[in-house]
């Protein structure tokens, strides 16, 4: 029977297969419904197709198969152990494709119907890869390709397809790995990445097929639970142990989580419910005393609060509204003013929005680092004009955040803003933040030594807040050390030990030639103390509220005793 290549009936076949279609079985099958009509004019009786994948990023465990496209049982009973045609065809990947037919019972296939049965061989192999790329690609553009979890267009692609309008049976959880960093600086940024496959990989074991995990980036991740399956999960995943088999001997990683958790209310889509897990998580970073927050309706409205503030910054950048105000430092000998803390104060339709509600947000965004110039850029502009009204300034500190030291262009920038406005390092100190846990000691000890050599004054502030604040004090080339307020609270109260704390800090500090100064004194009895152990300098309310600088400069020019 001869057979015209591109009849109807072939083409018919062809336009069914060209849809969106994304895995193997989904093509087989397809193949399988609208075989029958070409199959019949082409006398086969038996199709049958065997395939292999290797491992890879989208194939963690390979694939291999075998699958009957077509079974004509009628004129052909039994399937065929040897078939009439077999071809086998690699992949790109070093895969196979194997396609066999054979014609039905008493017949062989002429010229015109083996033809047919070629095309149709590559055409199984052809479609066939495509669907399997077709696939892969929409699982690269929902998936995060060293974890396999989704990614977080695969969150909105995984609700849609699996749980539709049901989130209220849900509960979303933010996982942030706490400890994450130092499992990478510890074990190498390759045993940091199996961690993270590892983890996934224990948490999707646990999950059934409608939850989710996916990794947000970096160490942060969002899973869905059922409602009824959450507290299972907090239980086992909020700390957890693996333990990674590569190298010589097997190796026990702890990773500890912070999570925020949102049980989803009707109503509420999948991105709102993750911007509240994210909320919840923000707290829990903040509270530090709890691993597991709850989302609440007032961490949304502190939420909008700060988003507002965020928004607004550089706005109030721009429109002058962030104003620096100078704090007295003043001499315990002789009560007078021996130096300042510049401090911005944000001045919004004539109200002074306080420090703790902008600082921590500006902190947490990174965009403290703009402000903490802003505010010394302005301190070198007084100062420079003080000297050239022939005022001599006293020392000028201003604060930086410990995200500073991951620049590398840090120490430049401040000794280019000191050479714009001609004034010299003895009239700076560099105050640094919440350094405690900084992890990077080179980059600080590089900081610290460029800004020593150049005549600038180094200052730890808020001394005693943290574990390793001993290590600082021994180990960097700093000049002041700045105690904080909570190591006086005590001070005169029985049985305090604070005293004897801060008595042989201020001796340790001045052993090592460092000068000390003592921040959030508040009473006259805190400053008597302090004197008596030979604390050099003192700041605080019982002295001086931050001025604005008109007022700090008649305080200085006047000679002011406290």
């Amino acid at each position: 029977m001869d057979i015209a290549l591109y009849n109807s009936i072939y083409l018919d076949f062809r336009s069914k297969l060209l849809g969106p279609i994304f895995s193997t079985e989904e093509i087989f099958a397809t193949l399988a419904r609208n075989l029958a009509p070409l199959a019949k004019i082409a006398n086969i009786g038996y199709i049958n197709c065997l395939y292999y994948a290797p491992v890879s990023q989208f194939a963690p465990n390979g694939i291999s198969g075998e699958f009957t496209a077509f079974h004509d049982k009628q004129n052909l009973p039994e399937k065929p152990t040897n078939p009439d045609f077999s071809e086998t065809m690699t992949t790109g990947e070093q895969g196979s494709f194997t396609f066999q037919a054979h014609p039905i019972q008493g017949h062989a296939f002429t010229d015109d119907e083996r033809q047919v049965v070629q095309l149709l061989s590559w055409d199984f192999f052809i479609l066939s890869g495509r669907a399997r790329l077709m696939g892969n690609t929409r699982k690269a553009a929902i998936s995060d390709p060293m974890t396999g979890a989704y990614n977080q267009a695969g969150i909105f692609a995984f609700t849609q397809q699996f749980i539709g309008d049901n989130l209220k049976d849900y509960t979303g959880h933010f996982i942030n790995l706490k400890n994450f960093r130092y499992i990478n600086k510890a074990l190498g940024n390759n045993m940091g990445d199996l961690a993270l496959k590892m983890y996934v990989k224990q948490i999707l074991l646990f999950l059934d097929n409608a939850e989710m995990i996916a990794r947000l980036g970096g160490d942060n991740f969002f899973v869905l639970t059922k409602k009824s399956h959450h507290q299972e999960f907090i239980d086992k995943f909020t700390v957890c142990e693996l333990t990674a088999s590569q190298g010589p001997k097997p190796l026990n990683i702890r990773l500890q989580t912070r999570i925020g958790v949102y049980h989803i209310e009707d109503n509420v889509i999948v991105g709102d419910a993750l911007n509240n897990c994210a909320i919840a998580m923000q707290a829990a970073r903040i509270i530090k005393t709890r691993d597991v927050v709850y989302f609440t309706k007032e961490m949304q409205i502190q939420s909008i609060h700060q988003r507002e503030i965020s928004t607004e910054f550089h706005n109030a950048m721009r429109n002058r509204e962030l104003v620096v105000f100078y704090q007295p430092k003043v001499c315990l000998e002789n009560n007078r003013i021996n130096g300042a803390e510049a401090l911005a104060r944000w001045v919004r339709h004539k109200t002074i929005i306080p420090p703790m509600d902008f600082i921590p947000v500006l902190e947490r965004e990174g965009t403290i680092c703009e402000l903490d110039f802003y505010v010394f850029e302005t301190a070198c502009n007084d100062i420079s004009e003080w000297l050239k009204a022939g005022i001599t300034p006293v020392c000028i500190s201003s604060n930086f955040s410990k995200l500073h030291l991951r620049n590398e262009n840090f120490a430049d920038r401040i000794l280019e803003i000191l050479r714009k406005y001609e004034i010299e390092g003895k009239y700076i100190e560099v105050e640094l933040t919440e350094v405690s846990d900084f992890d990077d000691t080179i980059a600080m000890q590089k900081f610290i030594d460029i800004m020593r050599k150049n005549g600038i004054g180094v200052a730890i502030d808020d001394f005693g807040t943290g574990y390793s604040t001993l290590n600082v004090l021994k180990d960097y080339n700093i000049s002041v050390v700045k105690i904080d307020k909570s190591l006086l609270n005590n001070i005169g109260k029985e049985n305090s030990h604070d005293e004897i704390v801060l008595r042989n800090v201020v001796k340790m500090a001045s052993e090592l030639n460092k000068d000390v100064i003592a921040e959030g004194v508040e009473t006259q009895e805190q400053a008597d103390y302090l004197k008596r152990i030979n604390c050099g300098s003192a700041q605080g309310f019982l002295f001086d509220k931050p001025l604005v600088r008109d007022d700090f400069l008649k305080r200085l020019v006047d000679g002011y005793i406290y």
